[in-house]
Order: structure tokens, then C-alpha cells, then sequence
């Protein structure tokens, strides 16, 4: 199959290890941060679960779905998965088929992760980037276990099938074709992604407090000027109090002297 086709399924899972890796995926994914190149003009056109809307309302799932198991401390805590496709097919489709596409996907991924749908936390599709496409976050919970292996295993074949899977049991239906198996098509990682994403973010956070501290030092410069300025009047006022005052003196001492020489 030619790799250039333009009618592409995209099919990503990743690993989360930490609760704090967890609510930084929710909060990229529930738009609750700053998140760069997106439109926020389209923002309100992203749908988000019922009841999976804010992070409190996720990780109470999440601490549902996990309680009671013993948890290890290298333990895969969830997966989040991405689902899209080429931009020229996705955007043949209708916003009722996007919908219909990514609630296949959630179901199979559900049935994949245990069959409960109590291990879903959370399901975003976002309008608000150049590609329409859907993250969906789920604790990989099989027999009553945290087991990852199960799911993504450890062969690296295993992506490859996972792929295949979703196109067969989602992806086809849709009109969507499988990309060439083992490709050497470069992807970037979407930990390195995410990375980069994150130190644009720290800069972009840098930037506004540069900005917020460069509007303070203008403030402060204003103020000096304005307290420059009325110091100058005052002195200004002073010095003709004074010059009135000595004038005043003067003519009064010269006052006393003509009287003087009056009086003589």
C-alpha cells in the first residue's frame, strides 16, 4: 500500500507511570492549561465525556477503577491513546461520523482494557487543532489487575497488531485504509511531543512573566516621574515663597531705614 495514501488510519498508545503524569494528560486534554497551537476561538467545539469534564471528576474514576489492587511501584497507571486520521479523510467526514468513529474506537478500546466501562477516565475529542482527533484514557485493569503487558505486551510486534486490530475492528468501516506495516516512516514520539510542548509552555509562561515584570518596571518608571515632576513643582513653589519672602523683608528693612532718617 502506497505510504503517501492520504486516507490513513492513526492509531497511538502510550504508557503512564505517575498520578502526576496522569493530571497533566487530563489537564492538556480537558484544555484546563495553556496549551500552544491551538484555535481557542474553536475550543468550545471540543466534546468531553459526561461526567469526565474536570480533572477531580477523572481521577475519582481513577481511584475507583484501582481500588483496592495492589499497586506496584513501576506499575503502568494508564494508557492514553490517541485516534485520528489523515487530514484529507478526516475531513471528508461529517462531524456525526467523527463522533461515530472515536465512540468505535472508545468501545473497542474499553473491551480491550477489561471490558468495564468504569475503566475509562476520560474520552476528548478536540476541533479546536489543525486535525480533528480524539484522546482516550483508560486504566489498563485485566482480571481484577493492573496489567499493561496484557494489553500492549512486550514483544515489539505487538503495536504493529494493535494497528492492524483497530483498523479491522474500527478504522475500516470508516473508509480509512492500514498504513504499511513496519514502516520506516519516522513519527515523532509523543513523549517527545509532549516534551516540547511542555518547554514551549515554560517559555510561553516565561514570556508573559517578562511581560507582566517589564509592565511593572514601566509603572514604577511613570510613578518616578510623577513624584520627579512634583518634587520640581514643589521646589519650584519654595523658591518663589522664598523670593517673594526676602523681597518682602527687604522692602520692610528699607521701610525702617527711611523712617529713620525721617526722624532725624
Amino acid at each position: 500500500m502506497d505510504e503517501s495514501s492520504n486516507d490513513k488510519c492513526i492509531f497511538r498508545i502510550t504508557k503512564i507511570n505517575e498520578q502526576r503524569q496522569l493530571r497533566a494528560a487530563l489537564a492538556h486534554n480537558l484544555r484546563l492549561e495553556n496549551t500552544p497551537n491551538i484555535n481557542t476561538g474553536l475550543s468550545h467545539s471540543n466534546i468531553h465525556a459526561k461526567g469526565c469534564s474536570t480533572i477531580d471528576a477523572c481521577m475519582k474514576r481513577y481511584e475507583s477503577s484501582i481500588e483496592g489492587l495492589k499497586i506496584r511501584k513501576n506499575a503502568v497507571l494508564a494508557h492514553e491513546v490517541i485516534i485520528t486520521g489523515s487530514p484529507d479523510h478526516m475531513n471528508k467526514l461529517t462531524k456525526l461520523e467523527h463522533i461515530e468513529y472515536f465512540n468505535a474506537a472508545a468501545r473497542w478500546l474499553i473491551e480491550l482494557h477489561g471490558g468495564k466501562l468504569s475503566n475509562l477516565l476520560s474520552f476528548s475529542v478536540h476541533y479546536d487543532e489543525s486535525t480533528v482527533h480524539a484522546h482516550i484514557l483508560l486504566v489498563p485493569k485485566i482480571n481484577n489487575k493492573l496489567n499493561s503487558r496484557a494489553i500492549i505486551g512486550g514483544a515489539r510486534g505487538r503495536l504493529s497488531e494493535l494497528q492492524t486490530e483497530f483498523y479491522e475492528r474500527v478504522a475500516k468501516r470508516f473508509g480509512f485504509t492500514r498504513g504499511v506495516k513496519n514502516s520506516r516512516a519516522k513519527h515523532e514520539h509523543y513523549s517527545e511531543l509532549k516534551n516540547l510542548r511542555s518547554n514551549l509552555r515554560t517559555t510561553a509562561n516565561s514570556l508573559a512573566l517578562a511581560k507582566i515584570e517589564h509592565a511593572k518596571i514601566i509603572d514604577e518608571l511613570d510613578n518616578s516621574k510623577r513624584v520627579l515632576t512634583h518634587v520640581q513643582n514643589e521646589l519650584k513653589q519654595i523658591r518663589r515663597l522664598e523670593y517673594t519672602a526676602l523681597k518682602a523683608r527687604i522692602a520692610q528693612l528699607e521701610q525702617n531705614i527711611s523712617r529713620t532718617y525721617r526722624t532725624r
